[in-house]
């Protein structure tokens, strides 16, 4: 397993959401209309960007920096994304692969129906619970 320095992975820390997406990803961040210093992705537009910070409301979680992002939202491995953020596979650097969404439909399995329901009765009787009657 490679070894990466921690100077080079609080360096890769260093680095805010905003500033990678807008060196590397022009295209896909936009100010968001009516606010200031508030920015989200085309990609993903509920995942909103302010002050240092990311959160992703549609999938319920965020980060503080670019390397939470390629980990959380990206699917990099730690690895990987160390080294996107630091430089060493730029020039060889294209985004991850788009999940393939399945469209079988669930199936809704019941359990088996039970053959006695006198002991149900039988309690609802002993509680008292006529309502359910």
């Amino acid at each position: 397993m490679p070894y990466i320095e921690p100077e080079v992975i609080e360096q890769a820390r260093q680095i805010d959401l905003l500033t990678y997406l807008r060196k590397f990803e022009p295209d896909n961040v936009e100010e968001v209309k009516g606010t200031r210093n508030v920015y989200r992705t085309v990609d993903h537009d509920s995942l909103k960007m302010s002050n240092g910070k990311w959160f992703w409301w549609s999938q319920g979680f965020g980060g503080y920096n670019a390397l939470d992002y390629l980990i959380k939202v990206r699917n990099y491995s730690f690895m990987d994304a160390v080294e996107i953020l630091t430089g060493k596979e730029l020039a060889n650097w294209t985004p991850p692969p788009k999940k393939e969404e399945k469209n079988e439909p669930k199936v809704l399995r019941l359990p088996e129906k039970y053959q006695d329901s006198i002991p149900i009765w039988a309690l609802f009787i002993k509680m008292k619970i006529r309502r359910f009657m």
